[in-house]
């Protein structure tokens, strides 16, 4: 998992524009009424304003939101799994909050039926941004992760040096 400010921006970028584009792709798909192929370039080409602010909202409010409340939930020393799958919870519910409010102009406008529009928006992408995260996502970003950021663990040090 990230370490520096770097790495956890880098992270959070990959993390952020899987779910964007699986997002994207499932509400144009909803929005549609049918998915073909094209439906795989159109959420490509509309997606970018949506990541950057996604990504912002993402690394400067979600991340610190979730961890707060995941580590309310679960201990420093618990199963790695465990801690992974509480902040990405956390993740999600704050994330989703945000992002329903962009869904709600992009698809309704801002208009007195706000409240109802929001929470229809929230709801319908809460039940596929969940397991996307959880089961997509973020396996994925951590396989990345860890294929450009190897780390050397404490036996593979000691390891090298006996076979030079």
């Amino acid at each position: 998992m990230p370490k520096t400010k770097f790495e956890s921006v880098i992270f959070t970028a990959v993390t952020a524009w899987i779910m964007v584009y699986i997002m994207t792709l499932y509400n144009t798909v909803l929005a549609a009424g049918v998915f073909v192929n094209e439906t795989f370039l159109i959420a490509l080409k509309g997606m970018w304003l949506e990541f950057v602010i996604i990504f912002l909202c993402a690394h400067f409010i979600s991340s610190p939101v979730a961890k707060h409340f995941a580590f309310c939930v679960v201990k420093p020393g618990d199963r790695p799994i465990a801690i992974i799958f509480a902040i990405q919870t956390f993740t999600v519910v704050s994330q989703v909050a945000l992002a329903s409010i962009l869904g709600v102009w992009h698809g309704y406008g801002f208009t007195g039926q706000f409240v109802p529009n929001y929470l229809m928006t929230y709801c319908r992408n809460f039940i596929m941004a969940l397991p996307v995260q959880l089961f997509i996502a973020g396996p994925i970003a951590r396989k990345l992760f860890r294929l450009v950021f190897r780390r050397e663990t404490k036996g593979e040090g000691k390891q090298a040096e006996e076979k030079a």
